[in-house]
Formats: structure tokens, sequence, C-alpha cells
């Protein structure tokens, strides 16, 4: 349950769902056994130690007029996203998602920072995106929507 105004970590369930795709990631190398020893030692273990300092480190708090998502290992970073901005807040579930019975929240604004250009091709980012259980992210995601002003400007 996410409790306003407290800083609030993601779920346990996220370190697991973490460390699962890695493995999978790892697994076609398992039929080469030199291969797959390399790189467990030399990528999989630094990956698996950098999520998990990252899963500790990453916090968010949500308050009346807007949420700020902390998070970083080596450089911190705090952003702070006022409700009344928003544009759109969706819950993505994918495969891997459901089996851990989470929910990607994902928080939209206009602004331009969301759009990357790289050689031709843009990307689009979401402002925010939390991992969390599907509750907790259908409760976040009313919640936005019920605080924001109705026409989506200040």
């Amino acid at each position: 349950m996410i409790n306003p105004n407290t800083p609030t970590q993601l779920p346990s369930k996220v370190k697991l769902y973490w460390l699962t795709k890695i493995l999978l990631l790892l697994l076609p190398f398992l039929f080469f056994p030199p291969a797959f020893l390399i790189l467990v030692i030399f990528l999989g273990l630094p990956v698996s130690l950098y999520l998990l300092l990252y899963y500790n480190s990453f916090t968010f708090i949500i308050e009346d007029t807007k949420i700020t998502i902390n998070s970083g290992v080596v450089i911190k970073r705090s952003k702070s996203i006022p409700f009344n901005i928003i544009q759109n807040v969706e819950n993505v579930r994918g495969i891997f998602h459901r089996i851990f019975g989470l929910s990607n929240v994902n928080i939209w604004t206009s602004s331009p920072e969301q759009i990357k250009a790289y050689k031709g091709s843009t990307v689009h980012k979401p402002d925010g995106s939390l991992d969390l259980l599907i509750d907790d992210g259908e409760w976040l995601k009313n919640f936005i929507l019920a605080k924001r002003s109705p026409s989506g400007l200040a």
C-alpha cells in the first residue's frame, strides 16, 4: 500500500523481476559453458549488483500536488512532476509484469525531454516510470488523475 507524503520504495517483487530478466538474457549462452561463465562473471554479476543498489536507492513520494521520484547509485536524481502538468498516466503489464503481479506506471507530460532524437528516429520516454504491484499501480493512476486540474493546466 502506498502512503502519501511518505518516501516509498519499490515492492520487493521488482528485485526478482529485474534479476529474472537478466537471467533470461543470459540463458541462451548456457549451451556454451565457457561463454556462459564469462558472461555471468563479467556481465551478470556486475549488472545484478548495480540493479540491487539501484533498487535500494529508488524511492518516490506522493504529495498533494506532485510526485517526486528519487533514484541513482552514483549520480543521484530527483524529479518532481506536478499533477497539473500530467497529461496521461498509463499502466503497462507485459507478460513478465503479469507473472510477478506487477504493473509499470508511466507518467506522461508535454515536456520536450520525453522525446529523444537519434540518427533520424525519435524515441518517446515518459517523464516518470515506476514498477508497482498491480493494485498500487491502479491506485496511483486514479490518485494522480483525480488530483490534476481538469484542463491539465495550472
